[in-house]
């Protein structure tokens, strides 16, 4: 409860209430016969009217800061036609001026006694809103305390209304620094709560380039930035572009190297979001982004050396020449020996293990980085993975085991062999994404020998496969699977195995669009059935 007002406040706020209204009354008498009002008169009229209706609503507070500056405001028109005559240019600017401030006082007072959200009761979270956009710097600042402790509270309507209010203060130079720094925090705590986070993504093209202003400036409002930012540019390519426009890498960056342990993990997860789009790779580069985010994968918190990992997995998952540079320069800059202490350091699949995977999966491209990580004995870390509870990890550790199973070696064959059983149960998944992860890895695997032999004596795996020629199964490639049953076609067993699973009637969609691989399979199942081994299902 807010303390209740002195009885000489109070007395003084009747007093100046009754004073606006006495003005008021007096103005539209005044300026209804004055020909200086003449051209401005239909815009003052409506602002006077408004005014005077809301200054006699029974919810206007006495005690509104408003109704000092609309004094003012109302003196300065009288003395237009009180005062000495002034020259032609004076009056028209001074009344253009003075309707624009009407008008936004008009506005002002109606937020005071609207109904519902913003208006009338001054306690709760619905009374904060008129105190943002009203008032003194001072008082909208202690609004903005206010708010911050109950963002979590707002329902949507006034969580939209409070956050344009926010915008609007940011916008405005009427504005303390510490009430700023403040402003930026709201929006953080806005940012942090998947109920309100919808309401800032709507005011990102307002409120971009003043978190990109805070992260600049470092220290505690810097974090608060980066926690904003991050949802903005995750959902808006257009903030992403106006991040790095103004320098924000370079401040992001400055954050990881020497921003507090929750500072360092907000950045880095805005810099993952930027590393996504190809065209900011320069800017990484450019501004060493590399030891940084290997320090940060060494030195950081397990969750800020998820989001470093996430950030150099963007970096590194393109095909042009920049890309295959910094792939370079990471594995000289000691990548592999930063991602396998990590490895060796988590707990389980705390923190989230993907980006490690999939970071490992852009680097084994080239074949002597995958050569280096399989002595390394990474292929265990990734087999384990395949077990995991987390469909993305399983993902992208599938995805990685596809670029390092065609490295040969003795040491790792059995831990590969032992794959083979997870990725089969893998193909029933319901995450498209890991069903086709799941037949790379398989149709890499098929290709030798041993491995195949391996694929032939389960069972399901055949099945499985022949599923996933289903046009119905969308987003999985169908050339993997295709390449997992062509490598086990010379058996007879399989091939009745894949007939009977409907594989036949599969590949006619596949036949019609030229997949690769698909006519030479339907050539074999073809072949047995002239032969009358079995027929056709």
């Amino acid at each position: 409860m807010q303390p209740l007002p002195e009885s000489g406040e109070a007395a003084a706020g009747d007093d100046m209430l009754a004073e606006c209204l006495r003005l008021l009354a007096k103005l539209q008498a005044t300026a209804a016969a004055s020909r200086a009002f003449r051209r401005h008169w239909p815009s003052i009229s409506a602002s006077l009217s408004s005014l005077s209706a809301s200054l006699s609503h029974p919810a206007f507070p006495s005690s509104a800061l408003l109704l000092a500056p609309l004094a003012s405001a109302i003196q300065v028109l009288l003395s237009v036609d009180d005062g000495p005559p002034l020259g032609h240019l004076h009056t028209v600017s001074l009344l253009s001026s003075s309707a624009a401030s009407l008008s936004q006082l008009a506005a002002d007072a109606r937020l005071l006694v609207a109904p519902g959200p913003g208006g009338g009761d001054a306690e709760g979270a619905d009374g904060l809103l008129p105190r943002l956009r009203v008032g003194s710097a001072a008082s909208r600042a202690a609004a903005l305390e206010s708010l911050a402790e109950s963002v979590g509270s707002l329902p949507p309507s006034s969580a939209a209304a409070a956050l344009s209010a926010v915008a609007t203060m940011l916008d405005s130079g009427d504005i303390l620094r510490d009430s700023r720094d403040k402003a930026i925090s709201v929006l953080a705590a806005f940012a942090s709560s998947d109920a309100t986070c919808r309401f800032l993504e709507q005011e990102s093209g307002t409120v971009v380039r003043h978190l990109c202003r805070a992260l600049e400036s470092g220290g505690a409002g810097a974090e608060h930035a980066c926690v904003a930012l991050h949802p903005l540019t995750t959902a808006s390519r257009n903030a992403a572009a106006a991040v790095a426009a103004r320098g924000g890498v370079a401040a992001l960056l400055g954050a990881c190297a020497a921003g507090t342990p929750a500072a360092q993990a907000a950045a880095a997860g805005v810099l993952r979001n930027l590393a996504s789009f190809p065209d900011l790779l320069p800017s990484f580069r450019e501004e060493g982004a590399l030891p940084l985010l290997l320090e940060l994968i060494s030195l950081g918190t397990p969750r800020a050396q998820e989001l470093a990992l996430g950030c150099l997995q963007n970096l590194t998952s393109g095909d042009g020449d920049e890309c295959h540079t910094l792939k370079v320069e990471a594995f000289q800059g000691g990548a592999l020996g930063c991602v396998k202490d990590f490895l060796e350091s988590s707990r389980g699949d705390e923190p989230g293990l993907a980006p490690a995977f999939g970071f490992l999966r852009n680097m084994a491209s080239f074949r002597c980085i995958a050569e280096k990580a399989v002595s390394d004995s990474f292929v265990g870390h990734v087999v384990a993975a395949l077990g995991s509870n987390k469909a993305a990890t399983r993902t992208e550790a599938a995805m990685a085991l596809a670029k390092l199973c065609n490295i040969g070696s003795s040491k790792t064959q059995k831990e590969v062999g032992d794959a083979i059983p997870r990725l089969i149960w893998m193909l029933e998944a319901k995450a498209v994404t890991e069903r086709d992860s799941a037949a790379r890895a398989l149709a890499a695997l098929v290709a030798a020998r041993g491995y195949r032999k391996l694929f032939k004596k389960l069972e399901k795996g055949i099945v499985n496969a022949v599923q996933l020629l289903d046009p119905s199964s969308r987003g999985v490639d169908p050339r993997f699977p295709v390449s997992v049953l062509l490598a086990v076609s010379q058996s007879r067993r399989c091939r009745k195995q894949m007939v009977a699973a409907g594989a036949c009637g599969f590949l006619q969609s596949l036949l019609v669009a030229e997949v690769d691989g698909a006519k030479k399979l339907a050539d074999c199942l073809s072949k047995g059935k002239m032969l009358g081994v079995f027929p056709w299902s």
